[in-house]
């Protein structure tokens, strides 16, 4: 089969049940079709290949073999297979850093989307329900030269999943952010008797969900099969000391939600539609569609499970860039891994911080200064 072929015939499996051996035939398949296109389309990733004397293909054996690039090079690189661009995506930062630029085209946006939607539906469920967002209404989710930005992106791909759309916020006349009432009154009827969707960034959750509402409600009695879904933002919270820990007492005390229906949501810009939930306190999961590495922060070597490191994700969905196989600046652990009865592998990973001396190129400041180029 082609890439192309083989990346669908991947995603027609059940995002969290597949053979383990036959998940990582077709992955690592998946893999050499992958860098035989990128080398035939795009140049930076042709130089930065040989530069590298990287294996040939068909020695690849093993997901370990399969060679990586720093998710921060799509800040310094243009790293495009693609003649024609459906959407440009630009990575958050903030105004004084640089931005990765992923260029997306519509099979890659296929693929994206597919995989999020059966991630989420093996995830929450398949029945649609009424979400209620922990924001505004975005104005416009293009920018004035056509890109669109990582959190619109982000937050536009979960409504897949939505029965209904509601924001939770609004500005008031000032500019600043408050609760909307009649939203909120709305949310509070629905959720009495529906199991709803309540989903946002995971800095907004504690912001405007538990810290403003606690003004007015101490405890919400929302329908026991509802969902909290939160992504991203940890970073904030951090600068405030609020660990996960934290944040799901507080969201239970809350809503009298099982802990294991709040959902914390790992994902990266660069790997768009490739999502790790996490149940309550447990780690990340793995889906069908990827795999995770765990590489020593010195020498990049596997570790074994348990240790710390950096985190290298292996995703078969870009098409339109040579993101396939990244590692970022995380560090973070596998903390499960087993085989079930039906020989599916389960993996979790858990995730520490970022590396402190990550500043400008992240994990690429302990890479050879050739490995970019």
């Amino acid at each position: 089969m082609n890439l192309e072929n083989s990346i669908t015939d991947l995603l027609s499996h059940d995002p969290f049940k597949i053979d383990f051996s036959l998940k990582k035939k077709k992955l690592i398949n998946i893999a050499k079709l992958q860098i035989e296109h990128h080398l035939k389309n795009c140049k930076n990733y042709k130089n930065w290949y040989y530069n590298n004397s990287f294996k040939s293909v068909d020695k690849i054996q093993n997901y370990r073999d399969i060679p990586f690039l720093p998710s921060s090079i799509f800040k310094y690189l243009k790293l495009e297979s693609i003649k024609n661009r459906f959407r440009l995506l630009n990575s958050s930062g903030t105004s004084t850093s640089k931005k990765s630029k992923i260029s997306i085209d519509k099979i890659t946006s296929s693929y994206q989307r597919k995989a999020l939607s059966k991630i989420l539906s093996g995830t929450i469920g398949k029945n649609r329900k009424p979400f209620f967002v922990i924001d505004v209404k975005p104005y416009n989710h293009l920018s004035s030269d056509g890109s669109i930005s990582a959190r619109n992106a982000g937050m536009q791909g979960y409504f897949i999943a939505a029965k209904s759309i509601r924001y939770l916020l609004k500005k008031n006349r000032v500019g600043n952010l408050e609760i909307d009432l009649e939203v909120l009154n709305n949310f509070m009827e629905v959720s009495k008797k529906n199991p709803v969707v309540i989903i946002g960034y995971t800095f907004m959750l504690w912001e405007y969900f538990i810290n403003n509402l606690s003004i007015d409600f101490n405890n919400l009695n929302i329908h026991k099969d509802s969902i909290i879904l939160h992504h991203g933002g940890w970073k904030k919270l951090s600068n405030i000391n609020v660990k996960k820990d934290l944040l799901l007492k507080e969201l239970v005390k809350k809503t009298n939600l099982n802990p294991n229906n709040i959902l914390d949501i790992y994902g990266f810009t660069e790997q768009l539609g490739t999502v790790y939930p996490s149940y309550g306190y447990e780690g990340c999961n793995v889906s069908s569609y990827a795999h995770v590495i765990v590489r020593d922060v010195n020498n990049f070597k596997e570790v074994t499970d348990g240790q710390k490191g950096f985190l290298q994700f292996i995703s078969p969905l870009p098409i339109s860039y040579p993101g396939f196989c990244l590692i970022n600046d995380d560090l973070g652990h596998i903390s499960k891994r087993l085989l079930d009865k039906d020989r599916n592998e389960i993996i979790q990973f858990k995730v520490h911080s970022r590396l402190n001396k990550a500043v400008s190129r992240g994990c690429g400041d302990t890479l050879p200064e050739n490995y970019y180029l």
